[in-house]
């Protein structure tokens, strides 16, 4: 008897819900690969409470108005422009990003993506993820 007749077969929602995860994440590569090397991507940090995945983006400087989120799959993608402030003189030290930002995040496949908030405050973008009620299921191989 044949090794591959004693495994139990996939069922094709779950088989699905894989490939779905895997085309995320290779296109969250391929967004993080297409930025230009010349962009800065801004500081982030991610972190997890009881209820919600949350997301926070150092954005000094930036107006609400040149700030956007989008939510490609499982991907968070913002982008953001900060204009150089003019300055009379000649700069001896130019330490501060200016120009276009983009950063492209993969949100916790435990995560409602219809639900997702975000909030500006004090030049920090904070987005907020709600957990799904939903658990991912583990894959066993037997």
């Amino acid at each position: 008897m044949s090794r591959i007749s004693d495994r139990k077969p996939f069922t094709q929602e779950l088989f699905n819900q894989h490939v779905s995860e895997m085309r995320g994440l290779l296109h969250a590569l391929e967004l993080r690969d297409s930025f230009e090397d010349s962009e800065t991507r801004p500081r982030l940090d991610m972190y997890e409470t009881s209820s919600d995945v949350i997301i926070e983006f150092d954005l000094p400087g930036c107006t609400l108005d040149a700030i956007s989120l989008k939510m490609c799959g499982m991907t968070l993608i913002l982008e953001a422009c900060k204009p150089r402030e003019q300055h009379e003189g000649t700069f001896i030290c130019v330490e501060r990003n200016h120009g276009r930002f983009q950063h492209a995040v993969h949100v916790p496949g435990t995560v409602d993506p219809g639900a997702i908030r975000a909030e500006y405050r004090r030049g920090v973008l904070r987005v907020i993820c709600p957990k799904s009620s939903e658990r991912p299921v583990p894959i066993k191989e037997l």
